[in-house]
């Protein structure tokens, strides 16, 4: 017993300084050696708890979108389908993730997409799961795999388009156009999916939710 509540305070102890010194150094700064130094540990002990860095950071990401979900859920009269909510929730998450530079690199860092590019495409299928149950769609979870591929593609080319030439849309426009194709991707008609953004949108400039993130 005394061994594991020592492992879980090593383990709260790692992601705390991690992310400070995410919030310092940015995602390329922050080594594992500069954690163990801080804690005095060897970059063993870290890789014990943590495979890679971006273990950690995925840690931080999903407590991020966790807090938006919670938020978003404290205000249950105005709740309208799961859709309608995930349109909110990536709407909030550009928003805070685009504001500086030091955010981007966190979240857009060419080695965090790499990784999401394999390692979350469970999750994503299980948002498409969700919208197309709360709808009464009939699907197969092999076309949703196929359908989260599709989506982190078009996330990644999305990106690239707005960084190469930020005048080509605005920050609400970059929401707009993938909220937009994780409706279609979901069968939704045309009616249903802009009434949703609409609202979603509606919804975001009315409610600014507070969280303790590493996305400031």
């Amino acid at each position: 017993m005394a061994n594991e509540a020592e492992n879980t305070n090593l383990k709260a102890q790692i992601l705390q300084v991690a992310g400070r010194m995410f919030l310092e150094y940015g995602y390329s700064g922050t080594t594992f050696q500069k954690i163990a130094d801080e804690l005095n540990i060897t970059k063993g002990s870290i890789t014990y708890h943590f495979k890679n860095k971006f273990l950690i950071m995925e840690i931080f990401i999903d407590d991020f979108f966790n807090q938006l979900k919670a938020y978003i859920d404290s205000y249950p009269d105005e709740y309208r389908n799961i859709y309608w909510r995930y349109c909110i929730m990536y709407i909030y998450a550009y928003r805070r993730i685009m504001r500086t530079p030091r955010n981007i690199e966190l979240f857009y860092h060419k080695d965090q997409q790499t990784q999401w590019q394999t390692h979350k495409i469970n999750m994503v299928s299980h948002i498409y799961e969700q919208i197309e149950q709360d709808f009464h769609k009939s699907y197969e979870m092999a076309d949703l795999q196929m359908k989260a591929y599709m989506d982190m593609g078009a996330r990644s080319r999305l990106f690239s388009v707005y960084q190469e030439n930020p005048v080509s849309m605005t920050l609400d426009q970059y929401c707009y156009y993938h909220i937009y194709l994780i409706g279609a991707l979901c069968k939704l008609d045309e009616q249903t999916i802009q009434e949703n953004i609409r609202a979603a949108f509606q919804f975001a400039d009315t409610h600014e939710p507070e969280t303790n993130s590493i996305f400031q």
